[in-house]
């Protein structure tokens, strides 16, 4: 009987082993022919818990199987470092050769505020974060603001913005900044465009992009609320399929939009914003390909920058050229968005396209 429940078990671990190795193919794999490959983007972290515990469970077993999970583990151990990082740095000094950059969903701050934003308001508690990290450049998204957020932002030394802001608009985006603006997109999308900016003699450009969402809605989060009870509900094929349409539209995205757009700049770019998608997805592993990504390189404990209702991912990012070099990366915990902001200090290149250290 032991050894028949020991099979099973092994089968069992054999299933998990394959779905997780199958996920991480999602990356080179482009989601418009193969949309279950990418739908197991999503399920990469919890596929590679449950690994880990059956390399508990057979290590409690005193047997050799562990070795199985172990194996695939270690086949892909680079996918770990995408979800968690240690020995990262959060914070240095800011120096003329440092570029600062803060990028954050707000979500409409949760809900547009009064003009006056008062003590309590969502816009307050983000100058907050402002006044503390200084940053020289912020790319917002979902920033549904109006006149008096941009004129409390001049007086704190941020002269120049350029994007799509208002209420009416499509999650519009905005890029904020302290250095002049000399170049913007000639097509100024709303939600994915550049601007060119200079700092102390060093140009760069930068893009700011919120790519579509899932659609989610409140049968959805039943869905997912029933899963997690063990429940199967007969909606689910409708919110499987809106995960499958999401991955693809992102590779349109990126293979018609933004890479065209970023990868012939002259000038070292900095690309930040709500990817709505895992880094085990498509165009995360296209999107580095080109550029670095600052978490990887100094990024410290999990990496999730979403917390809202569904469950949380890192969705968020800040990329950047290889001639710059990520100084530090910090996610700041609040609950003015259902996302995260992230900071990030960067070096920039010389003259010659190498690091300024």
């Amino acid at each position: 009987m032991k050894k028949f429940l020991r099979s099973i078990l092994l089968i069992v671990n054999m299933v998990f082993v394959v779905l997780m190795l199958l996920s991480t193919l999602s990356g080179t794999l482009p989601p418009e022919k193969h949309g279950w490959i990418a739908l197991l983007s999503y399920g990469y972290f919890p596929l590679l818990l449950c690994n880990v515990a059956f390399i508990i469970i057979w290590l409690f077993m005193g047997r050799w199987e562990f070795l199985v999970s172990v194996a695939a583990i270690v086949l892909r151990f680079s996918f770990v470092g995408l979800f968690f990082q240690a020995g990262g740095c959060t914070d240095v000094e800011a120096a003329d050769d440092n570029l600062k950059v803060l990028s954050f969903n707000t979500h409409g701050f949760a809900g547009m505020d009064d003009d006056d934003f008062p003590a309590d308001s969502g816009i307050s508690a983000f100058f907050e974060i402002i006044d503390e990290e200084q940053p020289d450049v912020m790319c917002l998204q979902e920033c549904f603001c109006h006149k008096p957020f941009y004129d409390s932002l001049k007086v704190k030394g941020y002269k120049y913005h350029y994007g799509n802001n208002g209420r009416g608009k499509n999650s519009p985006s905005v890029v904020i900044s302290r250095w002049p603006i000399v170049y913007t997109s000639p097509e100024n999308g709303e939600t994915k465009f550049f601007v060119d900016i200079e700092k102390e003699g060093h140009p760069m450009r930068v893009c700011c992009v919120h790519l579509n969402s899932y659609k989610m809605d409140q049968e959805d989060l039943e869905v997912l609320q029933g899963l997690a009870h063990g429940q199967l509900i007969d909606t689910m094929p409708n919110m499987v399929e809106k995960l499958k349409r999401a991955s693809r539209e992102h590779q349109v995205e990126w293979d018609s939009v933004l890479k065209p757009m970023l990868e012939n700049s002259r000038v070292p770019v900095v690309l930040a914003g709500d990817f709505n998608d895992t880094p085990a997805s498509y165009i995360y592993h296209q999107a580095t390909k080109l550029f670095v990504d600052s978490y990887v390189e100094q990024g410290r404990g999990f990496g999730t920058t979403y917390h809202g209702p569904y469950p949380a991912f890192r969705i968020d990012y800040i990329l950047h050229s290889p001639s710059m070099k990520t100084l530090s990366y910090k996610r700041i915990k609040t609950s003015i968005s259902d996302h995260y902001p992230i900071v990030v200090q960067l070096s920039l290149p010389d003259g010659t396209g190498n690091h300024v250290d």
